[in-house]
């Protein structure tokens, strides 16, 4: 198992399984303690009609005041009770009454005017189960009821008091509930999800610029090995007299000159990218117009393409004033020429218009899908072509460093016909 494997499994599976056991366990608190809250208020409800609906019975049916001196109980409610103890009490002998369905209806019908009983249904019943009397809103379904005994006369009945729209109240915040919780689950994994991805992307990139750098590295020692071996190899014949012929040994001092030089340029390519990366890079900006400075081939092209000749410089247009650094232009042209000269290998066209410098080959081009990573750090396009070559994969990440930060840019197209087309655009002043 990778190192990128065991990172996902651990960062995404493992907190989701344990996310997912958590909300379960919490959904379900919340769903038994929504249940258990719906039957205490039913139960409250069941006691209070009970305790209204007795009191009225008594002020209608019995001498004297009510058993709670109250002829109205709903208006000077009781203590609620949690759940209602029954009040069940039989009455023996002839002092016990007896009330219709026919007696109590009219009693009921009173009481469910009560604007504080909007919502809620009852019924009552025998003590059998069988209805005594039913309200007009008493749903045909309902998932829950509230109980609670009723006392003389009618200590042989029950009231049941259930919600009128038959528990869809209570439905649709249980719905809401397990909508909202497995929205929140899903957002969650999402979240965990996206993490441990983007957690395995940062890692893997870390893992490919590391390569990056371990490959640019053993390029850069091996390019510093080569000028530094000719040198010291030159320098010793020089130096033990082994070379008596003047014209040999002029030739012997230009060549220690060409890998001097040749070293200075890495190891200057080495700094600019150090000052661009930590953003200490100084520009001296100044205005001047860019098809007069194309026109120069030693500001363009430099020594990789005017020694060599195979730079053709055009100008397809007037040109515009540009606010650049001349030194960091410069130092764009060398590079791409350069680059041109070395994966291409013939003529390269250069062409100036307005505030844009275009330089154009007829090699291979780049592979389809390394249009932008050519521009990355240490990358080099992984074919025949670029490994038979020498180079750090750093001047392009140079050139259009340099390019963005005189508020210009560098980028590239394909050629009609074959090749490649690196576009320089410069700030207009």
């Amino acid at each position: 198992m990778t190192k990128e494997i065991r990172i996902f499994v651990f960062a995404t599976v493992l907190p989701v399984l344990l996310g997912t056991v958590a909300a379960v366990f919490s959904v379900r608190t919340a769903w038994q303690k929504m249940l258990d809250d719906e039957q205490r208020d039913l139960n409250t409800h069941a006691g209070l009609m009970a305790d209204a609906l007795m009191s009225r019975v008594h002020a209608v049916h019995s001498p004297g005041p009510p058993p709670h001196g109250d002829p109205d109980l709903l208006h000077h409610p009781p203590p609620p009770r949690h759940p209602p103890p029954p009040r069940h009490r039989h009455m023996e002998g002839p002092g016990r009454s007896s009330l219709s369905a026919k007696d109590v209806a009219p009693l009921c019908t009173d009481l469910c005017k009560d604007g504080r009983l909007s919502g809620i249904a009852f019924e009552i019943r025998d003590l059998n189960g069988s209805r005594f009397f039913t309200t007009d809103d008493w749903p045909a379904r309902h998932d829950m009821t509230g109980k609670c005994n009723l006392g003389p006369p009618l200590d042989d009945k029950m009231l049941v008091a259930a919600r009128a729209d038959g528990g869809a109240t209570l439905r649709s915040r249980v719905m809401i509930l397990f909508v909202t919780a497995g929205i929140g689950s899903l957002f969650i994994a999402a979240t965990f999800l996206l993490g441990a991805l983007l957690l395995v992307r940062t890692i893997s990139r870390e893992r490919r610029d590391a390569r990056k750098k371990a490959d640019f590295f053993d390029n850069v020692s091996h390019e510093l090995k080569t000028p530094l071996a000719g040198i010291r190899l030159n320098a010793e014949l020089l130096s033990q007299g082994r070379i008596p012929d003047a014209e040999l040994r002029q030739g012997a001092l230009d060549a220690i000159i060409v890998e001097s030089d040749r070293l200075g340029k890495m190891v200057d390519e080495l700094l600019d990218f150090s000052r661009l990366e930590k953003g200490t890079h100084r520009y001296s900006l100044e205005t001047f117009n860019l098809a007069e400075f194309a026109r120069d081939p030693a500001e363009v092209q430099g020594a990789a393409g005017a020694s060599q000749g195979r730079a053709r410089i055009t100008a397809v247009g007037p040109g515009k004033l540009v606010v650049a650094d001349k030194d960091a232009v410069r130092q764009i042209g060398i590079i791409l020429v350069s680059n041109a000269l070395k994966y291409a290998g013939g003529d390269i066209d250069i062409e100036a218009e307005g505030s844009i410098v275009r330089y154009m080959d007829r090699g291979p081009g780049v592979p389809h899908g390394d249009e932008e990573r050519i521009f990355e750090r240490f990358y080099r396009c992984d074919d025949s072509l670029a490994s038979k070559t020498s180079g750090s994969g750093l001047g392009l990440a140079i050139a259009r460093a340099l390019a963005r930060g005189m508020d210009g840019d560098l980028t590239y197209s394909r050629r009609p016909g074959g090749g490649s087309v690196f576009t320089l655009k410069l700030k207009e002043a």
